[in-house]
């Protein structure tokens, strides 16, 4: 846990996180981000809802429902008319507003896409961690 006094803290502490900005580092760390991002986003939608299990459509779902106004175009449509009046339709539209299922869904297989480098290079490292050890024996 860190110390939350951060005059404490040792140098360098959590310092190996990835920001948006270390793409050289992220390139290195999740290959193939950039081509399998393409390659969701030329998917029909049946194709990538095929490629997705049952809990990642229920998080991809989640996830827009929750910035979405409940997935309710009525909701929507509501909050517009608090914000903008009765005429909201000449300000901005349900398409602006409301972002499509098919980001989350895509967004979701990107995570997962993380998550299994993240366990790949975990494994790597036990590996190399078991034979520096075997070697020092």
């Amino acid at each position: 846990m860190l110390d939350p006094n951060p005059t404490d803290r040792q140098e360098g502490q959590n310092q190996n996180q990835l920001s948006i900005s270390d793409g050289a580092t992220h390139d290195k760390q999740y290959p193939f981000l950039k081509e399998f991002s393409e390659l969701l986003a030329e998917l029909s939608r049946k194709e990538l809802e095929n490629l997705l299990t049952h809990q990642q459509k229920m998080f991809a779902k989640a996830f827009w429902e929750a910035e979405n106004y409940g997935g309710s175009t009525e909701k929507c449509k509501k909050r517009l008319k608090e914000l903008h009046g009765p005429k909201w339709y000449e300000i901005t539209s349900l398409k602006k507003e409301m972002a499509p299922l098919r980001d989350y869904q895509e967004w979701t297989l990107r995570i997962d896409h993380r998550r299994q480098w993240n366990e790949y290079w975990e494994k790597q490292k036990n590996i190399a961690n078991i034979q520096s050890t075997k070697a020092l024996e």
